[in-house]
């Protein structure tokens, strides 16, 4: 089911906690999850960064200076393109994750974002 005004959904550990139907979980093994989760970034950061990664700003050095190796770097932009070709299959639905919904910082309303600018353009 897709919604006119797609919203972000909180995941919890309580049981019978299923992602509503229609909705889609966004979080780790994902496609969709953000790889930018180590420690010492912080939250904030790791949602710039995913944000950055989407439109294509994170440059090898960059990934390097973040301490990627090579072949993560790689697997980076593997990744980042499949991402890319499927954000029109998140348009238009709920997205799930383990955010509390009162984060200013979550990498799921980045893909809400960008999955739904051509909807909200049109409406």
């Amino acid at each position: 089911m897709t919604r006119l005004h797609p919203k972000r959904l909180h995941r919890t550990r309580q049981q019978r906690n299923a992602t509503p139907s229609g909705a889609i979980y966004v979080g780790r093994p994902t496609l969709w999850s953000n790889p930018f989760q180590r420690a010492g970034i912080g939250h904030a950061r790791s949602v710039i960064l995913y944000r950055a990664w989407i439109a294509g700003e994170l440059g090898a050095k960059l990934l390097g200076t973040l301490r990627f190796g090579e072949h993560e770097i790689a697997s980076l932009g593997r990744w980042r393109r499949n991402l890319v070709r499927s954000l029109p299959h998140l348009a238009g639905r709920d997205l799930q994750c383990w955010c509390p919904l009162t984060s200013a910082w979550c990498h799921a309303d980045v893909l809400l974002a960008i999955a739904n600018a051509e909807r909200r353009l049109a409406a």
